[in-house]
């Protein structure tokens, strides 16, 4: 009975995250390395390469052998999966060593996790896509007596303008810029009050 409790803690920390075969096998690479120094200068690299940002290798990093690129592959989606997921530095710890890495190794990476962890929630902060806010709308009213590329006359025309807030530069950015009539406008005002409700 104890050693379905101790199969379940193991599978539920592995459950925490799930990573791909070849992290697994770059995790078992590191595993193989004899070298305590070069172990630990890989784990800091691949960590605060996750960390920085930094995914381009200068000439010298493409001359390693393959198991090195796949170890260091393997470190990087490993923190960044783990920091994406909250994962605490003793998750992490539990989720490498159910991975088959020892102890001391599964305590290098979970203590150079923790120190690069508000790095890594930074740099990830930044990724993907968000809708943009409306933060300002323009209007111009004019009267388009003749023209050749729209069809009406002496009609009244609104230029809209949608803008939103620039975070890095503090100013705005036109969103969108469209032409509409009156009634197109009245519609439009009838939406965003809706949305607004909503």
């Amino acid at each position: 009975m104890e050693k379905e409790s101790v199969n379940s803690s193991v599978n539920s920390e592995k459950d925490l995250i799930r990573l791909s075969d070849d992290v697994h096998k770059g995790i078992q690479h590191l595993n193989n390395l004899q070298d305590n120094e070069t172990v630990q200068k890989i784990i800091e690299k691949s960590i605060r390469k996750a960390a920085d940002g930094n995914a381009i290798g200068t000439a010298t990093e493409a001359t390693q052998e393959p198991s090195m690129d796949l170890i260091e592959y393997a470190l990087v989606s490993l923190v960044v999966i783990a920091a994406k997921n909250n994962l605490t530095s003793n998750e992490l710890r539990n989720t490498v060593s159910s991975y088959g890495l020892g102890d001391a190794l599964s305590g290098q990476i979970s203590q150079e996790y923790e120190n690069a962890l508000p790095d890594l929630r930074s740099k990830l902060s930044t990724y993907g896509y968000t809708e943009p806010f409306v933060a300002d709308a323009n209007w111009k009213m004019s009267c388009s007596i003749q023209s050749d590329s729209i069809n009406t006359h002496g009609e009244l025309l609104y230029k809209i303008s949608l803008e939103d807030f620039d975070r890095t530069s503090g100013g705005s950015n036109a969103i969108t810029n469209f032409t509409c009539n009156t009634e197109e406008l009245q519609s439009l005002i009838a939406k965003l009050k809706d949305v607004e409700r909503h």
